[in-house]
């Protein structure tokens, strides 16, 4: 997790250091689209166990700048809030799935940069890169076997890393198809700590002004 940190925080430091005195274009960006978390482990007093969460649905927003660094080559520097959510589906302990139930929903503020680069005249600009940042984390109406255990929440580290397909339609319209990963530091509930990753499909859409 940290070297994760430390990589994005270099590559976004040097974006802003090569594109400060480049061509720069304010852009806002919304996208939306599948979210999926792999099997959460949770430990702390006494407990192994695992949590199976349903696929859910992530959205977000974004503010940045487009700086130009050469011909077909640019980086975009963006601040973005996402919002994620996924049922709980069941725990498993010693191998022992059990039903459970709640949702669990993150709220992520990230500092990002992706490399851009297009491809000739055909409108279409892979991108790649990440971000990192802070990310609350809440346990909603949970519950085991029947047995309700309430909410919980925490707030923790995470990063992220991702790439994608845009497709610009003219200087200021832009459509996107891109995957992301975000990891965070473990979240403390009362004693136990829990694992949240998630892996996102998602459609964007950028106007650059």
């Amino acid at each position: 997790m940290k070297q994760l940190l430390i990589v994005v925080c270099f590559a976004i430091g040097m974006a802003c250091f090569t594109g400060s005195t480049a061509n720069a274009q304010f852009y806002v960006g919304a996208h939306g689209g599948a979210n999926f978390v792999p099997d959460s482990d949770i430990d702390g007093s006494g407990v192994d166990a695992e949590a199976k969460l349903d696929a859910g649905f992530a959205v977000g927003g974004v503010l940045g700048y487009r700086f130009d660094l050469q011909q077909g080559v640019s980086v975009d520097v963006e601040g973005e809030f996402a919002y994620r959510q996924n049922d709980i589906d069941e725990i498993s302990a010693v191998g022992f799935p059990v039903n459970a139930g709640g949702e669990i929903i993150s709220y992520a503020w990230m500092a990002n940069a992706w490399l851009n680069w297009q491809i000739g005249d055909s409108g279409f600009v892979p991108y790649v890169g990440g971000g990192f940042g802070g990310v609350h984390i809440d346990i909603k109406d949970a519950e085991v076997a029947g047995i309700a255990l309430g909410n919980e929440s925490d707030f923790v580290i995470g990063g992220q890393l991702g790439g994608g397909l845009a497709y610009q339609f003219d200087e200021h319209v832009a459509v996107s198809l891109d995957y992301r990963f975000l990891i965070t530091e473990d979240a403390r509930f009362q004693d136990l700590d829990v694992a949240y990753q998630t892996h996102a499909v998602m459609i964007g859409l950028k106007y650059l002004f």
